[in-house]
Formats: structure tokens, sequence, C-alpha cells
């Protein structure tokens, strides 16, 4: 009986060092995160800070020193060329966070995406008050989909268009095709059709991606328009990846 009891204290015993090892390990976490986040973009008024998730676990965080093994990123506001502000996430391995707060973070770069709202896509289009929806198909409602429909308001007129567009990635870039004017359930049956396919085609520029990554994915989802791409072999600079385009 006695060395039943013997066991259980060291079982209890253990389950309480390794819930404190991993509170710990989760607080230790947090402080990487938060440093990570303030060296993609410092602290800015009104502009929300970088999201930072670390991979591994408390064992296998760390591959080297000051080398993170994994993290996902997420930077809000950014500038993309012809665009309005945008989302940008990456995904990286082997991070390394430099002692030298002033030099830039390197890592090697798994994918990047921009996400693209209507918000941002105004620019570009010549227009505002603009909505991104995906296609009428019924079985890919709520999926992921590579034809949407773009809807807005012409700058400096009241004349509302909208139009189907394919999201095509090709040898020379990522485009929207427009294919059809939107005059069915939810579209604008009084619009001009030429007019409204006109308007809505764009081919995005290559610089799109940060980081030099080239756009290999066209997709919509939920009102967003997202471009992905996987990244170089090789370690890169992370200094471009919440840095606006001038």
């Amino acid at each position: 009986m006695r060395a039943r009891r013997t066991v259980a204290v060291v079982a209890a015993t253990l389950a309480v060092a390794l819930a404190g090892a991993v509170t710990v390990d989760s607080v230790n976490a947090s402080r990487v995160e938060a440093d990570v986040s303030t060296r993609i973009r410092p602290a800015t008024p009104g502009v929300p800070a970088p999201s930072v998730m670390l991979g591994g676990g408390p064992t296998a965080r760390w591959t080297g020193p000051g080398t993170l093994e994994s993290a996902s990123i997420r930077v809000e506001g950014v500038t993309r060329p012809g665009l309005g502000p945008v989302a940008v996430e990456a995904l990286v391995t082997d991070l390394h966070l430099p002692a030298d707060r002033s030099a830039d973070m390197t890592a090697v770069v798994e994918r990047v995406a921009v996400q693209i709202t209507g918000d941002a896509l105004g620019p570009a289009l010549g227009m505002r008050d603009v909505l991104v929806g995906g296609a009428d198909d019924p079985s890919l409602a709520g999926g992921v989909e590579h034809r949407a429909r773009v809807t807005g308001t012409l700058e400096g007129t009241d004349t509302r268009v909208s139009a189907e567009v394919d999201l095509v990635v090709d040898d020379r870039g990522a485009h929207l095709v427009p294919v059809t004017a939107a005059t069915g359930p939810s579209g604008l049956p009084d619009q001009d059709p030429d007019l409204a396919l006109r308007r809505t085609a764009l081919t995005l520029s290559p610089e799109l991606l940060p980081l030099g990554v080239a756009v290999e994915t066209l997709t919509v989802r939920g009102g967003t328009i997202t471009a992905g791409g996987t990244g170089a072999p090789g370690t890169t600079p992370l200094g471009g990846l919440a840095r606006p385009d001038h």
C-alpha cells in the first residue's frame, strides 16, 4: 500500500512539474513572439501589431543559437503595388533572430500569401465600394474557388458595374479575366455589359507578393482574393515582409 502511495505521489509531482514547465514555455514563447512581432514592424499607433505563432514545442522550438524551428506570421495593413492595404501571411522555418536588433531577421520562406479584399482591390480597378464574392456554384458555396464576382462603382461617377472574373495565373503573371457581366440574380441587370467586362480586367503587379516570391495560385473565398506562392531555397531577409510599397 505504501509503495502505491509513493508511486501516486511521484506521478502527481511529475504532473505538477510538467504543467509548470508547459506554463513557463508558454510564457517564454509569448515573449519571443512579441519580440519577433516588433522586429517585423515596430509598434505603430492605429496599426495592428503583426501576429506571430511559433512552431515546435518546449524541446523542439529552437534548432540552434538564436534560431527558431518555424513560425507563422500575419501582418495587416501592408500596401502592395497598385493596391490598398492588404494582409500578408508567411510560413517560415529556420528563423534566425540576430542578437543585434538592428540587423535583419532571416528565414527559409516556405510560403507567402497576400489577402486582397474589395477595399484593397478598388484602387487598382479605379473603383470604390468594391465587393468581392465567389462564383454562384452551390457545390462550392463557402469553399475555395477560382472564379470571383467583382462589383464596384467607377471612380468619379455613380455607375456601378459587376462581372464574374476568372482568377488566372500563367507565364505572364496573375490576372482577373472577365468572363461575363453579372446581370442575373444578385447582379446588375441594367448595367452596360461591355463596360463591366472592360473595367474589371486586371493584371496584378509582378511585385504583388513580398520577399521576391512569385504568385503561383489565385483563389477567392469569403469575399477575399488570396494570391500565394512558395519561396526559393535558402535563407531570405524578412525586412521586406511588412515594408510598404513606395
